[in-house]
């Protein structure tokens, strides 16, 4: 029996799969496949949609965060987790009925869980600087 997936796995669903395709650099049928086998007892109908969309907007996903990052930081000196979790996040910002603040406030409690060395007050100015 399938049921239907939280919002917060959803989104740890979404930062894996684009962790993986920043990381491997792999195909989105990798991914699909991938996320295919971790979410089996799930409706996974919207995630896979949503992880197509993404793929489609990635360029200008990451061109938004480009323009909203300090000009002494470089897109492939961000460490790849963050990356991914940065990607989602815009996506959540622009294409998303997510209201912004709830979008930010996971993002950076998901830094700080995965990547607690790095500094998220970094994601925070850069997607708070996306919602202007």
């Amino acid at each position: 029996m399938e049921t239907k997936i939280s919002f917060s796995k959803k989104r740890k669903l979404l930062i894996q799969a684009f962790y993986k395709y920043q990381l491997l650099n792999a195909s989105i049928d990798y991914i699909y496949q991938d996320v295919l086998d971790d979410v089996q007892n799930f409706n996974n109908k919207q995630l896979l949609f949503e992880i197509n969309l993404i793929a489609e907007k990635q360029v200008d996903l990451i061109n938004h965060i480009n323009i909203n990052i300090s000009s002494n930081w470089k897109w492939d000196r961000i460490p790849a987790v963050i990356r991914a979790i940065l990607i989602v996040g815009t996506y959540e910002i622009l294409y998303t009925d997510t209201p912004k603040p709830v979008t930010i406030n996971e993002m950076v409690n998901y830094v700080k869980e995965i990547e607690p060395d790095f500094d998220y007050k970094f994601v925070n100015a850069v997607l708070d600087k996306i919602i202007k």
